[in-house]
């Protein structure tokens, strides 16, 4: 019963990280595309390693109040990866 509540409370946080995506692609005067790819690549790295501590080292007073924080903490961080990859592709030239 527990794995079933954990693998839907992960379902629920990959299918929620999924709606916050832009579908519009990065451009900058005179590159090519594998240089976009490239900068791209990097700052999601770079945001993911910035975002990778949110909701570590906390405590909960059940079960359930665990994975609400978890499916919180997914979120923010999603959120968070989406603007800061923005701001670094705009610190690199690219526009959307």
């Amino acid at each position: 019963m527990k794995n079933i509540v954990i693998y839907s409370a992960l379902f629920a946080v990959m299918t929620l990280t999924g709606c916050v995506s832009n579908d519009k692609p990065w451009v900058k005067d005179d590159s090519v595309r594998s240089e976009t790819d490239q900068a791209l690549a990097e700052c999601k790295y770079q945001a993911k390693a910035a975002t990778i501590g949110i909701g570590q080292g906390q405590r909960y007073k059940s079960f359930s109040s665990a994975i609400a924080a978890g499916i919180d903490d997914g979120i923010e961080q999603a959120v968070d990866q989406k603007e800061l990859v923005a701001d670094c592709m705009k610190a690199k030239g690219f526009n959307q």
